[in-house]
């Protein structure tokens, strides 16, 4: 019973660190600080929460320890940890999930746009057109590439699976619910924005 408290204490601490970090995290950012560097040091120190609450409990954590060692090594501004580098590859590298979501829910936008009477073309020139300019930088979108999205991830079955399918799966049960009007559709384009990570 008392070990069953000792957990429970432990957990509700681990919560309210939580909580805390992601205050901080808003508060620094509101500050104007660098959110890359944000985003590493307070991802960094909800980890070594997590760790201490898995040793706490007696749970392996050794696999995490190394994933923290890692990033400290980034924070102290070493090289790269080798877990870290990217995979080699002989092809264009993969979009990261995050990206490859957000893609997937616009190839859904786009398709709404067509059932609503728009071309093809002209669907993903209205999506291209109205996605927030910082959010376009980040996705080098154009027409085509836009498209191609739609051709990528949607309709019944979709070509490929992962993020961009489940991101366009989403979001097309999201606009057939609420069937949102042309000035909604630019509202949600510029929520998809702050679901990039810094």
């Amino acid at each position: 019973m008392a070990e069953q408290l000792n957990k429970l204490g432990a957990l509700r601490r681990l919560s309210e660190g939580m909580s805390w970090l992601e205050r901080q995290h808003k508060e620094r950012i509101e500050r104007g600080e660098i959110a890359g560097d944000v985003d590493r040091e307070i991802a960094q120190q909800a980890l070594t929460g997590v760790v201490t609450f898995f040793l706490d409990c007696g749970i392996e954590s050794s696999h995490l320890v190394r994933l923290l060692s890692a990033i400290e090594a980034l924070s102290g501004a070493a090289s790269p940890p080798a877990m870290l580098a990217p995979m080699v590859t002989n092809h264009r590298r993969p979009d990261a999930p995050s990206i490859a979501g957000i893609k997937g829910r616009l190839a859904a936008i786009m398709e709404f746009q067509q059932q609503a009477g728009l071309t093809r073309k002209a669907a993903a020139e209205w999506v291209v057109r109205h996605i927030p300019s910082d959010l376009r930088r980040q996705l080098g979108s154009a027409t085509r590439a836009a498209v191609s999205w739609l051709v990528k991830w949607g309709g019944q079955r979709g070509t490929t699976s992962g993020s961009g399918r489940e991101g366009y799966l989403c979001m097309r049960a999201i606009l057939a619910e609420q069937r949102p009007t042309e000035p909604k559709l630019k509202k949600i384009l510029k929520v998809l924005r702050r679901s990039l990570p810094s």
